[in-house]
């Protein structure tokens, strides 16, 4: 029996042959029961990113379908909350408005020492054209390592920081925004992660790195990190380990944070658009 074959809620097709998937068959704004919540978890586990269209989804279901998946919290990042719903936050891009420096390989907020598991992300105003949104394979990254490199890196820790992540820039364009970066700064202290992590659900290994927040590996010369690193950046780059989404109204992607960076592409400014985002 294939996996796909074990889906008896809702259809899912793989979206490219290494990463993602795309369901239909499935209202995620009517009542989801618990064989149709544990498909989604291990359609998840098994494909890194879930994508959904046509989905009419308030801000409170949306809430309630990142509530399968995980606890739902704004803790672990600095979007606004929408006045619909203090969970979701809006991610918008508007002419004058801030600029979040999504446009570059990474994880969320893996800065902090429990970095979220995951989110869901629901278009709400799209551009006429562009702005795609990529998320390339970390567990493929993995499998293309030479063996003996990839033992090597499972011995490996990585240092992420705030400071390297460009978020200081979006809160001094902000009024006080200097004061409240100082403040995130002396929150979010750099922590350690392994550079190797391994899925717990699926027990596959994958790299967890990314440009964005991923400072240094540690224990080496700042000029061994740097080499190794571009090489691991580089390997998320190859296309075939990624799925590139075109958004259309009301789409929906839920997302593994650990073992998927992703990169919004902002070709469509300065349009505006409006996403909604769960975090969990």
């Amino acid at each position: 029996m294939t996996l796909t074959s074990k889906f008896t809620r809702f259809q899912l097709t793989p979206y490219t042959p290494n990463i993602g998937a795309e369901i239909t068959g499935l209202d995620l704004a009517e009542p989801l029961d618990a064989t149709t919540a544990e498909e989604l978890r291990l359609a998840l586990a098994h494909h890194d990113v879930l994508f959904l269209r046509d989905q009419s989804l308030t801000p409170a279901r949306q809430v309630e379908v990142a509530r399968i998946f995980g606890s739902p919290s704004r803790e672990k990042t600095f979007f606004p909350a929408s006045a619909e719903h203090e969970l979701v936050e809006l991610v918008e891009t508007r002419p004058g408005g801030p600029r979040y420096n999504v446009d570059q390989w990474h994880n969320d907020s893996s800065y902090q020492a429990a970095p979220p598991a995951g989110a869901i992300l629901a278009a709400r105003v799209l551009p006429e054209r562009g702005g795609d949104t990529l998320w390339s394979s970390a567990r493929k990254v993995y499998q293309a390592l030479p063996a003996g490199l990839a033992a090597w890196l499972e011995t490996l820790t990585t240092l992420h920081s705030i400071d390297h992540s460009g978020w200081g820039d979006v809160f001094r364009a902000q009024a006080g925004g200097e004061e409240r970066y100082r403040e995130a700064r002396n929150n979010h202290l750099p922590v350690s992660h392994p550079l190797i992590k391994t899925h717990p659900a699926t027990g596959e290994k994958f790299v967890f790195a990314s440009p964005k927040y991923t400072e240094r590996i540690e224990g080496l010369t700042r000029a061994q990190s740097d080499d190794l690193l571009a090489y691991l950046f580089h390997l998320f780059e190859r296309p075939e380990f990624q799925a590139r989404f075109v958004w259309s109204p009301n789409a929906v992607a839920i997302w593994d944070n650990h073992a998927t960076v992703h990169y919004a592409v902002p070709d469509y400014l300065p349009a505006y658009r409006l996403m909604h985002r769960v975090t969990f």
